[in-house]
């Protein structure tokens, strides 16, 4: 047969695949870590291979290449090719210790991780291994904290969807569903709920925002280092007083 097949987007812009596809994939430029690159703010970028591209390709704005080769480190930790849930731990040990390294190292003044464990534990639908891997996430971060503290540094947590949070289905009025077995039908699918952001240690956060979100955290995080936004960026959430 003689098929024209397209996809909906094109998903690697580096390699053009697939070469046909219905709506084209946003231009995006002027990301953060261009600008820092721009002022030579040396960079450290680290997860599994679950979420790599989270901290390079995405976080880049749909570029695998650094912005400069001499100021940005990029590290991969081969995730385990086994179910999630089977090992809720997953490499989250693993990355906190080569942060670690890092930050003592005194070469990065950036450093950004992404602990895969709520997200891809969480959508097995697993509820006993996901409460686990929140565990493990949640002592990471512990661990994370002290030592920035310690060097003078800041440390921002958060997230970009929810998964974990709810591991149920749930009705119009908000009560699990349940299922042929009797037991309450478990959730895969990312929630709704607001995502939240934490700074340690407590910075003043501006209440002039209702609408802020994911957006306004690049500009909050240039203003922690020392720098001032591009004018288009949505507002830094940190206090102006």
């Amino acid at each position: 047969l003689e098929l024209f097949y397209v996809g909906m987007t094109c998903y690697d812009g580096d390699y053009g695949i697939p070469k046909n596809y219905l709506v084209a994939p946003p231009s995006i430029n002027r990301t953060m870590s261009e600008y820092l690159a721009a002022e030579g703010v040396s960079q450290y970028a680290i997860s599994e291979t679950q979420k790599f591209g989270h901290v390079t390709y995405f976080w880049n704005g749909n570029r695998s290449d650094k912005f400069d080769e001499a100021g940005e480190t990029y590290v991969e930790i081969p995730s385990d090719n086994i179910e999630f849930n089977q090992r809720p731990e997953m490499k989250a040990a693993e990355i906190t210790e080569h942060t670690l390294e890092a930050l003592k190292s005194g070469k990065y003044a950036f450093l950004r991780l992404n602990y895969a464990n709520g997200d891809m534990v969480g959508h097995t639908g697993d509820l006993e291994a996901t409460i686990r891997a929140v565990e493990v996430v949640d002592a990471q971060i512990g661990i994370l904290q002290k030592e920035i503290e310690a060097l003078g540094g800041c440390l921002i947590v958060t997230a970009d969807h929810g998964n974990a949070d709810d591991m149920f289905e749930r009705d119009k009025s908000g009560k699990p569903k349940v299922g042929s077995s009797g037991a309450p039908k478990a959730k895969t699918s990312h929630t709704l709920a607001p995502v939240g952001l934490w700074i340690y240690p407590k910075k003043q956060l501006r209440q002039d925002l209702p609408e802020a979100g994911l957006a306004n955290i690049a500009a909050t995080l240039l203003q922690l280092l020392g720098y001032e936004a591009p004018e288009d960026y949505q507002p830094s959430l940190l206090s102006q007083e």
